[in-house]
This record gives C-alpha cells, sequence and structure tokens, in this order.
C-alpha cells in the first residue's frame, strides 16, 4: 500500500495551552521529589544496611544536580510536552526514545498506584491513631487502625483515583491548583514536624513514646520504660544495630530528594516560557536546593529526637515481630511519631496531614500530568490511535488519554492487593526502573545533541562552550555516569531487592518490550499508508 502521507501529526496543533507559572513549575518540580517518600522508605532499608547515617551521603548525592541542569537545557531547546521521549526520539533515534519513555510510562503507572494506596496505610490511617490518642476518642484510634489494612487502603485508593481522574479531565489548570495546594499543606506540615522534634527534644520524645505505649497496653506498654523495651527486644530478637555511619546505598536513596526536580519537562508545552534556561534552572535546580535543605533539616532532628538506635529497633521490629506494636510497617511509626511531638491536636492535625501528604499524594498530580502527557506525544506522533490525542476544546486536556490513565492505575492498585509480599520489592523497583528510564538516555541526547543535531544547537538558547566543549555535553556525561552509579548501588546491594532475575527484568526489560512494541507499530502503521517516521524528523507542533 502507498503511503499516504496526508499528515504528519495526528494534529495540526496540540491543542494544549500555556499556563503554567514558575510558581507552579517549582512547587511542581518539587513535589516530584518529595523527600518523605525517602524518608519511609529509609525507615525499611535501615534495618538491613551496612551503615545508618544518611545525613552523611547527601554531599555526594547533590552531583545528581547534574540532572536538572541538562534537563533544563533541553526543554529549553524543545519546550514541548512530553520530556525525555521529545529530545530522545529527534535527538538519537524515535525506537530508543519509545523504549525507555514506555518503561517510564510503565514503571510510574504503578508509583501513581502506590500513591493512592500508602495515603491511608503509611500516612492518614496512623495519624488518625495519634489523634484519637491525644483526644482520647477510641473512635479515631480504632478508624486509623482500619485504614492501615490493605483492602481498606485499596478501596480508599480507588475513590482517589476517580476523583484525580476527574480533575484531570477538568484541565491542566486545576491540577496544578491541586498540586499547589497540596504542596503548601505539605510543607506547612514538615515545618511543623520540623519545629516539634526541635522542642521536644530526645527526653521529651521518651516520656510521650512512654505514655503512649502505656495507654496502647501489650508487652512493651506494659515494660517500666517501653522506649528502652524496644531496643532490648530488638537485640533479643537476635537483631543487631547497624552503626551510624556513612553507607553508599544511602547516597543513591538520597539522591531521589534532588534527582526528580525536572518533571516540568514533561507539561513543557504548558509552562510559560519553557524556552528560557534560567527560568527552567529556577524552576527545577531551585526546587533540588528547597528539597535537600529540608531533607537535611528533617533527618537530622529525627536521629536528635527520636535516636537512631531506636529508630533502626523498631523498623526491625516492625518487620519481623510487630506483636504488641500499634504498626506493622516500619512506615506507619514515622507519621504517628510526627504527629506524637506535637503534642496539641491541632498541630499534631498539621504535622499528620502534612507528612501523609508530602509522602503520597504530593506524587498524584505530577505523575497523572507526566503519564498522561507522554501518552498524549506518543499520540502525536501516531504511535497510539489517533483518538488519544483528541484534546478537548473547552478545558485543554486530552480525554481518552486521561481516561486511559485511570485504567492503568486501576489494574496496578489491584496487582498491589495480589502480591502483598511482594510490597515493598515493588517500591523500591519503581525507584531505579523509572530512574534509569528517564535519565541515562537523555544524558546521552544531551552529550551528543551539538554533534548529532548541530542544526538545532547552533539556533537553540542553549549554546554555550567551555574550552571549546558545549555545557550540555558535559552535563550530559556527568548525568549518564552518575545514573550508572546508581544502577549499580541499586542492584548490588541485595537488600534492595531488585538483583534477583525477575525484578531485574521486569526493572530493565520494559526498555526492550519497548523497543519491539515500537517496531511492531511502524510495521502496523505503513501497512495502514502511514509513514510514521516524518513526524521525528520534525518538533511537534505547539
Amino acid at each position: 500500500m502507498p503511503m499516504s502521507g496526508r499528515k504528519t501529526f495526528a494534529r495540526r496543533t496540540s491543542g494544549l495551552v500555556r499556563e503554567a507559572s514558575l510558581l507552579d513549575t517549582f512547587a511542581y518540580n518539587s513535589s516530584a521529589s518529595s523527600f518523605v517518600a525517602i524518608l519511609w522508605f529509609y525507615t525499611w532499608v535501615v534495618t538491613f544496611a551496612p551503615g545508618g547515617n544518611i545525613l552523611s551521603a547527601i554531599p555526594l548525592s547533590l552531583i545528581s544536580f547534574s540532572i536538572a541542569i541538562t534537563y533544563a537545557m533541553l526543554v529549553a531547546t524543545f519546550p514541548r510536552s512530553g520530556g525525555d521521549y521529545v529530545f530522545n526520539s529527534r535527538v538519537l533515534h524515535p525506537s530508543l526514545g519509545f523504549a525507555f519513555n514506555f518503561s517510564l510510562v510503565f514503571w510510574q503507572s504503578f508509583f501513581l498506584a502506590f500513591t493512592y494506596y500508602l495515603i491511608w496505610l503509611s500516612g492518614i490511617g496512623p495519624g488518625l491513631h495519634i489523634l484519637g490518642y491525644l483526644l482520647h476518642n477510641t473512635t479515631l484510634v480504632n478508624l486509623g487502625l482500619t485504614l492501615m489494612s490493605p483492602w481498606a487502603s485499596f478501596l480508599l485508593g480507588t475513590l482517589l483515583n476517580v476523583f484525580f481522574t476527574l480533575l484531570a479531565l477538568s484541565g491542566t489548570k486545576k491540577m496544578l491548583w491541586a498540586n499547589n495546594v497540596i504542596w503548601v499543606l505539605s510543607m506547612l506540615g514538615i515545618a511543623v514536624s520540623i519545629g516539634a522534634m526541635a522542642v521536644v527534644g530526645h527526653q521529651g520524645f521518651i516520656d510521650l513514646f512512654n505514655s503512649f505505649m502505656a495507654s496502647y497496653g501489650g508487652p512493651y506498654g506494659s515494660a517500666p520504660n517501653p522506649y528502652q523495651a524496644v531496643i532490648d527486644g530488638a537485640r533479643a530478637a537476635g537483631y543487631t544495630v547497624p552503626p551510624f555511619v556513612f553507607s553508599w546505598p544511602y547516597v543513591a536513596l538520597s539522591t531521589s530528594a534532588v534527582m526528580w526536580t525536572f518533571y516540568s519537562a514533561y507539561i513543557a508545552g504548558e509552562v510559560k516560557r519553557a524556552d528560557s534556561v534560567r527560568r527552567n534552572l529556577v524552576s527545577m535546580a531551585g526546587a533540588g536546593v528547597f528539597n535537600v535543605v529540608l531533607m537535611a533539616l528533617f533527618f537530622h532532628y529525627l536521629f536528635k529526637t527520636f535516636g537512631y538506635e531506636f529508630i533502626a529497633s523498631l523498623s526491625y521490629l516492625c518487620s519481623y515481630s510487630p506483636e504488641g506494636l500499634p504498626w506493622v510497617y516500619a512506615t506507619e511509626m514515622i507519621t504517628a511519631f510526627c504527629g506524637l511531638v506535637a503534642r496539641s491536636p491541632l498541630a499534631a492535625a498539621l504535622s499528620v496531614l502534612g507528612i501523609s501528604l508530602a509522602g503520597t499524594l504530593i506524587f498524584v498530580v505530577v505523575l497523572y500530568l507526566q503519564i498522561s502527557r507522554n501518552l498524549f506525544a506518543w499520540s502525536m506522533d501516531r504511535l497510539l490511535p489517533e483518538r488519544m490525542a483528541d484534546v478537548h476544546p473547552r478545558f485543554h486536556t486530552p480525554i481518552y488519554v486521561n481516561l486511559t490513565v485511570f485504567v492503568v492505575a486501576e489494574v496496578f492498585l489491584l496487582a498491589l492487593m495480589a502480591f502483598p509480599d511482594a510490597f515493598w520489592t515493588i517500591y523500591g523497583s519503581t525507584i531505579i526502573g523509572p530512574a534509569f528510564s528517564c535519565m541515562f538516555l537523555p544524558g546521552i541526547t544531551a552529550a551528543l545533541l551539538p554533534y548529532r543535531r548541530r542544526d538545532i544547537y547552533e539556533v537553540s538558547p542553549i549554546k554555550r562552550e567551555v574550552a571549546g566543549i558545549p555545557i550540555i555535553t558535559i552535563s550530559g556525561v556527568v548525568q549518564s555516569a552518575y545514573m550508572l552509579f546508581m544502577v549499580y548501588e541499586y542492584v548490588s546491594w541485595p537488600q534492595f531487592g531488585i538483583s534477583a532475575p525477575l525484578p531485574l527484568f521486569l526493572n530493565f526489560g520494559m526498555i526492550l518490550v519497548g523497543f519491539l512494541l515500537y517496531w511492531i507499530i511502524r510495521a502496523v502503521r505503513r501497512r495502514q499508508g502511514i509513514d510514521i517516521d516524518l513526524a521525528f524528523a520534525e518538533i511537534p507542533p505547539v
């Protein structure tokens, strides 16, 4: 069948509107790297780590600022929605651009489901439990315990999926407004938590914890000093607390507070002045600096107030011997403790809400828009059915793409229920899987852009060189090298749970699946008389 050549893209214009302000993108990028998720993950891996001082790893993690620098320049060169898919496919090859982006969408869909799920299991549930204790309200205590059950988390997560899909259908501006509200509440809760830990101090927390456990009862609550009983109980169970020293895996973990702050790249077609490198650096690298400072303050007071030995011991007991404890997952205890040290019901409510949001729902808008704009970019290049590129004329949002995101997220919510034993392994996979998918190849793209697409580089706002070497080439090389280090740490440390054959394939095998899928789609389109190669010779329309 001859190539019809009727049109290069599914639409003459994207139909999207540039309405995201600098504040919107700053909050959006800060949300994408919220350190509370790292905090929760830390409470799990500290049990196995060769050392426990994550603060000492932060300076090395700052090398990951190269990612924000690289993306700031790439977005200024390709200011279109779709992020790495757009510039990887235009500079390197469309099969590579699609393959890596397909893997990203797969894993981020899983992580979107996690946010719906964990808000109840590790956030609101333990938070209400503590609020009930502070208010002497048994109804709130029981409600909190109920919400910490997997089925309750699944059902309420589904309701959140419905809510955010309806919000997405009403337009990007409303989604960004919702993200700003969640971000402000999260930052307020984090600030209250840091302040409460600083004021209460170590002995104050011990007294509060002992009183709380005495009211809860059980073997620890009936002990003369429940705080010390937790430490002694873990030791009696055969646990040895790792030394409080530097540990390489924490460099990889703490990097997560910085490395995701480029996510406005995926909505670049809806960002005002996205072609400005300086503006992109403010919203990306600036958000990274903000997040790192908050993370350092939080962990400093976490160790100073709660005590490292206690945190590690309680984490071990939650995972292996939770009898007599109100928490099944170690992640639940941090939310509870932040509410406990806040003391007053109002401060505790702000703390619990902020920590709960900052570890879960703060990612929803970011992930939803990222996934949907990737799907939209695929459909613009006609890799998906053209109907997927339909944009509502009033709300300027892709209709069928948003509905697809809802279905996919719901499927992954069901998967979390079906495989509860793999809960944290899957969670760990949602870090390095998408990270490699969207950060390794763009580094290569950035390094080669001035040489493979000289025509684009010469007229772009990123034409800056040091000793004759393009700055974007330097930052791209550093970015790709750093991502290889990240992969090594996650794969070589078995406690992350992804070094086994199946998790290893899932993390990196989705790239191969995407690569094969691209060539299948291309062949099908050619049989339909559509030459999709034409689209990749151009930058997508505004």
